[in-house]
């Protein structure tokens, strides 16, 4: 059976690293088309991306936020789809989804512009699919760009609000099992779905984070419909780690990591439950922040500052990341 997939690889002010994911993309065989969402880039992303589509001869349209699919993808078209500004990774993935709602792919595939797919990885994916269709999401093993032997993600676990990741740099001949490991979280790195875990609104994540959270609120969702998810680990791919984020350990970025997850948690889970848990995680939290130098009156203040403002708000939005630099 044919399977088509919609590749969304979602552009903030990174042709180089678009460009190079889109050149191994196209060295596939697979059934499959491309939509580039420009998420409001400042830097000449979209000329620079059409040029290299037209020098290689890619069959490709250029449409705007606002415009309609007229007429379905054809087979390794690629659709440069500009959303004139910065929705965030949810809301920007998201809107390559929506763009799509006329002509419905047989599957979907969120991809990081920062990485680099082996020709054969899609194929993997979509056999193992078609063998197991218990599994209503799929990743690839992710290894580190470079080196390449080294794992990044293999899936993982999500357990009691946090997540761990399988194989994490450790060398992929490690890992011992054979063809598949059953995971209860996946990244947003690279998600392969089908119609069948989108949401009522008819997208596959969460917009009520600008930046971050919205994997592992997907994976909440599918943990609590019991819903199956696996590593395909003959399907492999390469990330460039973190290409388009600077300071993640900074002050700001760990305020707005915690902020997203506590009302993520405090959203799906009982009151009685997420107070359990802000009491467990908190003190191993500021104990994180003091380790990394982050001084002793942001350490002990900032979790409790997100405490406070998880029951304030239910969104973490632009204007929120934006201020949190400030921090």
């Amino acid at each position: 059976m044919k399977v088509t997939t919609a590749i969304i690889v979602l552009n903030w002010n990174g042709a180089d690293e678009t460009m190079e994911c889109l050149a191994s993309l196209y060295r596939m065989m697979n059934s499959f088309y491309i939509v580039v969402v420009d998420n409001g880039s400042v830097d000449n992303s979209v000329p620079r991306i059409l040029n290299f589509l037209r020098q290689e001869g890619i069959k490709h349209r250029n449409l705007k936020i606002g415009d309609k699919l007229i007429t379905e993808p054809l087979e390794k078209e690629c659709i440069v789809y500009e959303t004139g500004e910065n929705l965030g990774f949810a809301k920007g993935n998201n809107a390559g989804v929506r763009l799509l709602v006329s002509f419905p792919p047989d599957r979907y595939l969120l991809l990081n512009n920062d990485t680099i797919v082996e020709p054969d990885f899609l194929d993997h994916l979509v056999s193992f699919e078609t063998k197991h269709p218990e599994y209503v999401a799929l990743t690839p093993l992710i290894c580190y760009n470079n080196p390449r032997t080294l794992v990044w993600n293999a899936g993982g676990k999500q357990f009691f609000g946090l997540r761990k990741y399988n194989y994490a740099k450790r060398s992929i001949n490690e890992i011992r099992e054979q063809d598949h490991i059953p995971v209860t979280f996946l990244t947003g790195c690279a998600l392969y779905f089908g119609q069948n875990v989108l949401t009522d609104d008819g997208v596959p994540l969460t917009e009520r984070f600008f930046f971050g959270e919205e994997d592992f609120d997907f994976c909440l969702r599918m943990n609590e419909s019991h819903k199956k998810m696996a590593c395909v680990l003959r399907s492999k791919i390469y990330h460039k780690v973190s290409a388009s984020v600077q300071n993640k350990d900074s002050v700001g970025r760990v305020y707005i990591n915690t902020l997203n997850r506590f009302i993520d948690l405090r959203l799906h889970w009982p009151l009685f439950l997420f107070l359990l848990w802000t009491i467990c995680y908190i003190p191993h939290l500021q104990f994180l922040m003091l380790r990394r130098n982050h001084g002793f009156r942001a350490s002990m203040l900032t979790p409790w500052r997100v405490f406070i403002q998880s029951f304030r708000q239910e969104t973490v939005t632009h204007e929120d990341f934006i201020a949190a630099s400030n921090l």
